[in-house]
């Protein structure tokens, strides 16, 4: 049987990305990359690994090339207002605002949708 097993998010910064994606999606890193993560250890191409009870796994996972902004990932997460601000302040970029959610980019331009209610964005 077939199903969502993990979301990759590449990258240059897990130190940056790690936590945008971790508030983004309310997972938590597991607890040896969120130890990595406070020294700042993380071995070189070493990924986090994010978390949650009935979620699927999201690995932040740096790599020397990435493809342009825009083709590396797209997911809509639930959320309103404050979760928009959060993530701002974790270094993602309001984009705009659509009729039905609010496009933002996280710190390296990849963009996500903030939908209210859990309904599709994009």
């Amino acid at each position: 049987m077939s199903g969502l097993h993990s979301i990759v998010v590449f990258c240059h910064d897990p130190y940056v990305m790690a936590p945008f994606w971790s508030a983004a999606l309310g997972l938590q890193p597991v607890e040896e990359d969120a130890d990595k993560l406070a020294s700042r250890s993380l071995g070189h191409l070493e990924s986090v690994l994010l978390h949650g009870e009935g979620h699927p796994q999201v690995w932040v996972t740096p790599v020397e090339a990435l493809d342009p902004p825009g083709n590396r990932l797209h997911v809509d997460v639930s959320g309103g207002p404050d979760l928009v601000r959060r993530l701002e302040e974790l270094g993602g970029r309001h984009v705009r605002e659509e009729q039905r959610w609010t496009v933002v980019s996280d710190p390296e331009g990849n963009q996500l949708c903030v939908v209210p209610g859990g309904s599709p964005g994009a």
